[in-house]
């Protein structure tokens, strides 16, 4: 089980690194999934793993996971389908850019689009504006905010010899989850914690 979120820069993690024998195992998540704090998730060679998470508390890009038992798992925005907004010119996007920030809409910028989260109405209003949209398969890493604080890499990001570059994403906020976990998050995390459970016993 996996229940502490580091950054890649801190010290202790950057010692790990240099002393590790082997890379460690990615676990890529969409968007929606690296906002949960409880998870359950199966990596690229089969192994079940739970992320127990405090409330609240989110995987970012390039987070390093640690175990209670000194295990170690990378974080990675994996590939998902996203609309790519594009337009003529630059005020044409920077007008693009405006509407959908008045509707509160996560959009993750680059310097010649915009990319958000499939929505059909959305994609109407775009065009209505004069752009072009495109469904595209991108890591979706949106701004968090002008309170929010760490880095995003935009589409170009490119990743470490671990699976995951070093810089960290925006920290996102929802009040909600400040007294609650959702149904979902408490049915995800009892399922993590029974998949933990199981794979410790095939050891």
């Amino acid at each position: 089980m996996f229940n502490t979120r580091r950054a890649a820069s801190d010290p202790q993690i950057q010692a790990e690194m240099d002393k590790a024998s082997a890379p460690w195992p990615v676990l890529s998540l969409s968007w929606a999934d690296r906002q949960r704090s409880r998870l359950a998730a199966m990596l690229p060679n089969g192994r079940a793993v739970a992320v127990i998470l405090p409330r609240g508390e989110q995987m970012q890009h390039g987070d390093v996971l640690c175990g209670d038992a000194g295990e170690r798992l990378w974080i990675k925005a994996a590939e998902e389908e996203v609309y790519q907004i594009t337009a003529h010119n630059a005020f044409e996007l920077m007008r693009v850019v405006y509407h959908l920030a008045n509707r509160h809409v996560k959009a993750m910028l680059a310097a010649d689009a915009v990319y958000i989260e499939p929505d059909s109405v959305l994609a109407d209003m775009v065009r209505g504006l004069g752009a072009q949209v495109e469904v595209v398969q991108q890591a979706f890493l949106p701004e968090g905010g002008a309170y929010a604080t760490g880095h995003v890499h935009g589409p170009d990001c490119n990743h470490g010899e671990h699976g995951a570059d070093h810089g960290r994403g925006h920290s996102h906020h929802h009040h909600g989850e400040d007294h609650a976990l959702s149904a979902e998050d408490q049915a995800r995390g009892n399922l993590g914690e029974q998949l933990s459970i199981a794979a410790h016993a095939r050891k």
